[in-house]
């Protein structure tokens, strides 16, 4: 091992460090800080779980087609009170 292979190898462990730093905080601010901003909390619990079964993906459209069925009631609802 020469010094000129071994000051390269320190260079891109750096890099390579800062990198995973990088990747860490990320993650750190996507599970903690995401979570607990409410407006964001909704958007995450709005994506749908990224699986390849069908049957999920189709208990999540049914899912979504209730809510909307609720939500729409609700709002005639309130319209027909005034």
């Amino acid at each position: 091992m020469t010094p000129e292979f071994a000051s390269e190898a320190v260079a891109c462990w750096i890099i390579f460090s800062g990198f995973l730093v990088v990747l860490g905080v990320g993650a750190f601010i996507a599970d903690v800080i995401f979570p607990r901003i409410p407006l964001l909390n909704r958007w995450l619990d709005s994506l749908p779980d990224y699986e390849d079964d069908d049957e999920v993906y189709e208990q999540y459209l049914a899912e979504r087609r209730a809510r909307r069925i609720v939500r729409q009631r609700k709002l005639a609802a309130r319209k027909g009170r005034r």
